[in-house]
């Protein structure tokens, strides 16, 4: 099955009424986020979901993976978090932003859940995902390594630099931008739209990459240092 947006929306409707009959009333919430949710995803996306329960015992576990069995290539395109309602609200704050914004409700609500984060919460995750990159690109850049191919390793924290900028800006100017490109349309700093591109054109940017290595992590290091100075500097 390669899915279009017809078949993601047919397989959702159908993932929903299986959740529904497996789970009924103790069902709270469902909702999609990700690529597929953006218009961005490409042809091996997988389709991600959010999916909260009551509450979870060792055999809702065999009865959710028995949902995703039962699903069309559900082995291969299903993807998200399974979470009881403790779960979720053992999260910090800053750890809820994607269920909050850019997140398509299929079923029930989160409203008065969990917490809706607030700008600080926005400021706390952007500064926890800038440590992390800052990390992973300090490493590849002070130990040997063959960078030409530790660089394609990087897709996440250069996603994660995406959605760090989804914050900056929703903390910022209090607009979410779910798109890259709507996102790019806004950002000034050529660092900031440079880890956007990277992480929009991360496919068909393989021989770039291959290639300049080293300025792709280069750029996650000085990235993440330079958040981290404005974070610093509120």
């Amino acid at each position: 099955m390669v899915p279009d947006q017809a078949a993601v929306d047919q397989w959702l409707a159908e993932f929903v009424q299986r959740l529904r009959d497996a789970f009924g009333e103790r069902l709270v919430f469902v909702g999609h986020h990700g690529s597929w949710a953006r218009g961005e995803a490409s042809p091996d996306s997988d389709i991600d979901t959010v999916v909260v329960v009551d509450h979870i015992e060792a055999e809702d576990l065999a009865t959710y993976r028995a949902v995703v069995d039962a699903m069309p290539d559900g082995g291969r395109l299903a993807s998200g978090v399974f979470n009881s309602v403790a779960e979720l609200r053992a999260r910090a704050p800053s750890e809820l932003t994607q269920y909050c914004y850019g997140c398509q409700v299929l079923h029930g609500s989160i409203e008065g859940t969990v917490t809706r984060p607030s700008a600080e919460d926005f400021l706390a995750d952007v500064r926890f995902k800038a440590l992390t990159n800052l990390m992973h690109a300090r490493h590849y850049l002070l130990y040997p390594h063959d960078l030409s191919l530790k660089v394609h390793s990087l897709r996440y924290p250069f996603k994660e630099c995406f959605y760090a900028l989804q914050e900056w800006v929703l903390a910022r100017d209090g607009t979410w931008y779910d798109r890259k490109d709507d996102l790019l349309a806004v950002l000034t700093d050529e660092d900031d739209r440079a880890v956007v591109r990277a992480a929009r054109d991360w496919r068909q940017a393989e021989a770039d990459r291959t290639a300049r290595a080293l300025d792709y992590v280069e750029l996650l290091e000085r990235w993440s240092r330079s958040m981290l100075a404005r974070l610093a500097g509120l």
